[in-house]
């Protein structure tokens, strides 16, 4: 959830949509009963209410995500989103009588937002996508940063207020790819014919001539000058591990943790296991009939899995696969695996099978929010194919976790390193407000089915 406010622009779609939400709330009462009562003191935290079920629906059908639907997508997905809340709704003033303020008032008002919010989106896509609301920028540099940071202004320029206007390589580099616009040489040239505003330093080697002296001239001229590691970091809420240096993570200003977070994290972990273990004890046991009833072997299985600083830990989860799943040893989970149950493939996307983990938790082998728990053999093979992957290590493995809500379900070394990016992210950015965040997302994760294998 975090992510929704780490782009200005999308905290401010955020705001403006809430108050458009409150104010169709307020003003339905006035149309239906008199104006007199738009404004009834005593209806403010029922009005606040309605709107934050709402905006809530909204968010978990992707409309304040990284890429929201647009176009006639938008409309269907708003609609759903806002008919989601209305059956919320009714269903919460049925349980709460005295809390009502009409089936009228909910249906006009969030009937009305059907028809303003994809007006209001429309028209603020264009109005952000213009040149008077965005700036030029360039990017410096040849190699999978540079590139990635050219990908992501070109993607998400009119979230960011950012328009690509090329990148410039080294003067001894060759100029053989259509968004190279130039060498170092040609910086100033390219800021004062097209008007740029921005530079983006995404050079891994910094050892390498860059142009310090003009650098410096557009940083006192005005001109934002940034580093493409903390853009990647900032838009895409991962660590880009391929140029990493461990320099970068020495001398970060994150990956360090004060002991008050972790025992923060600690009694919020016991917290979260144990009311967890007693609203889900009926749920677990119907889990373990159907398990039972559906294939022969045990409703629960164990497996060593690696913890924190490597200690090994024996991880509990409902069995959805076959008894003889691994007679030829231990292999990485494939999409559509014949290996998996029929009540397994349902208990594996509800997440269902990972309930017994909360054990793990309670008794301090995992936290609610961590990277995901890897087995040995599996740990060793990458630590050889990946840099930094025995890092993740320093740290609980969780759960669930930034990567886990993040990306799909691993099933090789290529997914690993995209999973350990967030991972990196999850431990430099650590608090508890993150692992807030992660768990509303999970909740997302978990009604959607996404990633589950």
């Amino acid at each position: 959830m975090l992510e929704l406010f780490r782009s200005p622009r999308r905290t401010m779609v955020w705001f403006v949509e809430a108050s458009l939400l409150s104010l169709l709330v307020c003003c339905a009462p006035g149309v239906l009963v008199g104006w007199e009562h738009a404004l009834d003191g005593e209806r403010f935290g029922r009005t606040l209410s309605i709107s934050l079920v709402a905006q809530a629906s909204l968010y978990y059908h992707g409309l304040y995500g990284p890429e929201p639907p647009r176009a006639r997508a938008l409309f269907l997905t708003m609609f759903r989103a806002l008919g989601v809340a209305a059956a919320v709704l009714w269903l919460a003033f049925w349980i709460v009588p005295d809390a009502q303020m009409g089936d009228g008032v909910v249906l006009m008002s969030l009937g009305a937002a059907a028809l303003v919010l994809p007006a209001w989106r429309a028209v603020c896509h264009r109005v952000l996508q213009s040149e008077s609301f965005s700036r030029l920028a360039v990017v410096l540099g040849a190699g999978e940063l540079a590139r990635s940071c050219a990908r992501i202004i070109r993607k998400d320029g009119d979230v960011l207020g950012l328009r690509f206007a090329g990148r410039l390589v080294r003067d001894d580099e060759p100029i053989d790819e259509p968004d190279v616009a130039g060498r170092y040489r040609d910086l100033r040239r390219l800021v004062e014919q097209r008007g740029v505003s921005a530079v983006i330093v995404a050079t891994a080697d910094r050892r390498a001539a860059l142009p310090i002296e003009e650098l410096l001239e557009l940083k006192l001229r005005g001109v934002e000058i940034e580093e493409g590691i903390e853009l990647y970091e900032r838009v895409t809420g991962k660590i880009f591990v391929r140029e990493l240096k461990p320099s970068q993570i020495i001398f970060s200003h994150g990956f360090s943790v004060r002991r008050r977070t972790l025992v923060a994290k600690r009694a919020f972990d016991v917290v979260c296991a144990t009311v967890g273990l007693l609203l889900g004890l009926p749920l677990m046991a119907l889990t373990a009939v159907a398990v039972k009833l559906d294939s022969s072997g045990p409703a629960l299985y164990s497996q060593i899995r690696t913890g924190a600083f490597g200690k090994p830990f024996r991880i509990h989860k409902f069995r959805s696969m076959r008894t003889d799943a691994e007679k030829n040893g231990a292999v990485w989970a494939m999409e559509n695996d014949p290996r998996v149950t029929r009540v397994g493939r349902f208990i594996r996307k509800t997440r269902l099978d990972e309930l017994p983990q909360l054990w793990n938790v309670l008794v301090g082998e995992m936290s609610m929010v961590g990277p995901r728990p890897e087995r040995p053999e599996f740990i060793d093979a990458l630590e050889k194919q990946i840099p930094f992957f025995r890092q993740r290590l320093c740290v609980k493995p969780g759960v669930t976790g930034h990567a886990q809500v993040r990306c799909r379900y691993g099933a090789s070394a290529e997914d690993a390193l995209e999973k350990l990016q967030y991972d990196l992210y999850y431990m430099k950015s650590f608090s508890i407000w993150f692992d807030i965040s992660i768990l509303i997302d999970t909740v997302k994760v978990v009604l959607w089915r996404i990633g589950a294998r």
